[in-house]
């Protein structure tokens, strides 16, 4: 009985393991494709086991170690807030994949169909309900090998999540068929595998090496200032340094042939008024920039709020200075020459340190979260569809000058031209 517990957890450990890398070293991302294979068979060899919830025990311990290795860096954001999401979420992925246990067990289908019906089914779900962590879905595993999953602008991530699956269990039906001296099934299973591997990889190549370049270009400026974001990005004393250290890197970067200045996520932290953007100092002196640039169009990161009255939205704040309830945003703000400026509210936010999970049904968590990037409280997710759009598109850019190219926390370049941005 230990021996049999000891290698349960062996084999759940060695999945939670292999599954984690692809995050914490990007470049081992090839063991995603055997990872389960150890969970599976830990899976399989406890269809006789008297406890019902053995599966949902040991996948737990598999999905806690995935979580950890691929989230850790939450800790040093809010250490009580990391915990609770990793817990949390290793919960639900052992409850799901103990639903497909059991699903598998009782209507006796091959394991292929309920695994991945239901896993594809739970990264879709998990995506879009307030506990949404799309972090650890399947298929993000392959983000930084880009010549593998061109297909995906076809497939969407779900198709790399589908291609990991299959994968993985024809690799687990050569594990069993070797296990069992069963040769004659080693053949075709090897065959299958080997196409699976070889045709998705080829098309992705094809479809890289096809790509051209168009030949209208934009000159882009694109500022990430260098700074810790737990110790100096949100230091209330420094808001206005950043913003001042942000636009002198731009004055040395734009001349008159740029068409884009970008700059990272909250670069002005202190709440915009959307109804009223010009009592925004810092609003004004973007403003101003502009002015000097009348051709460039901007694109920065905000924290704003809109007014709101009855009925009151869930999650929204009381202002008790002034008397108004009103709802904040994460924001990116747009700012196209001789035009209104156009705000677009982030949607996906992060539970309990964004956005409080089902403040929609329980109120009161509106006033309660955790502290993360200067603010404190609920972000509402509340977003019309649109894209940004340029009003006065401007004609192709010449290459960006030799003084635009110096070292500096920059990257600048050029690209194709987009009339419209869209996030």
């Amino acid at each position: 009985m230990a021996e049999n517990t000891q290698r349960r957890a062996l084999l759940a450990l060695t999945s939670g393991l292999l599954l984690g890398l692809p995050w914490s070293i990007p470049r081992l991302y090839p063991v995603i494709f055997i990872a389960w294979v150890p969970l599976l068979m830990l899976e399989q060899e406890s269809d006789d086991d008297p406890n019902p919830y053995t599966v949902f025990n040991y996948a737990f311990l598999s999905f806690l170690v995935w979580n950890i290795l691929g989230t850790w860096w939450i800790v040093r954001a809010q250490w009580l807030g990391a915990i609770l999401i990793m817990v949390a979420n290793a919960l639900v992925q052992a409850l799901v994949f103990w639903s497909i246990s059991r699903v598998r067990g009782r209507l006796r289908l091959p394991l292929v169909i309920p695994f991945g019906i239901v896993w594809m089914g739970y990264e879709h779900f998990h995506e879009a309900w307030d506990l949404a962590w799309p972090w650890l879905n399947l298929g993000n595993a392959l983000n930084t090998a880009p010549r593998l999953i061109q297909w995906a602008e076809y497939t969407g991530i779900r198709g790399a999540t589908l291609w990991i699956i299959l994968t993985n269990v024809i690799v687990l039906g050569l594990v069993n068929a070797c296990r069992k001296k069963a040769w004659q099934r080693t053949a075709p299973l090897g065959f299958l595998l080997v196409a699976l591997v070889f045709i998705p990889v080829r098309f992705s190549h094809y479809l890289y090496d096809r790509f051209e370049e168009g030949e209208e270009m934009v000159s882009v400026a694109l500022i990430q200032p260098n700074l810790d974001p737990y110790t100096e990005k949100f230091v209330p004393q420094r808001y206005g340094r950043h913003v001042d250290a942000f636009l002198k890197t731009a004055d040395a970067l734009c001349d008159e042939n740029t068409d884009y200045l970008f700059g990272p996520e909250t670069l002005i932290v202190e709440q915009m008024d959307e109804d009223d953007p010009t009592s925004s100092p810092e609003y004004r002196r973007l403003l101003e920039f502009q002015a000097r640039y009348p051709k460039v169009n901007i694109l920065i990161g905000v924290h704003s709020h809109q007014k709101v009255g009855d009925p009151v939205p869930p999650g929204s704040r009381f202002n008790r200075d002034k008397g108004f309830y009103y709802e904040a945003f994460n924001t990116a703000l747009f700012l196209a020459p001789d035009a209104r400026p156009q705000f677009y509210h982030k949607t996906k936010l992060v539970p309990l340190f964004e956005r409080m999970p089902f403040v929609h049904y329980l109120r009161f968590l509106g006033d309660v979260s955790l502290e993360l990037g200067g603010y404190t409280g609920t972000y509402s997710d509340r977003q019309d569809s649109h894209v940004f759009v340029s009003h006065h598109p401007a004609p192709p850019s010449s290459p960006l000058s030799a003084s635009s190219r110096r070292s500096a926390p920059t990257a600048p370049g050029t690209c194709r031209r987009r009339k419209a941005l869209s996030l």
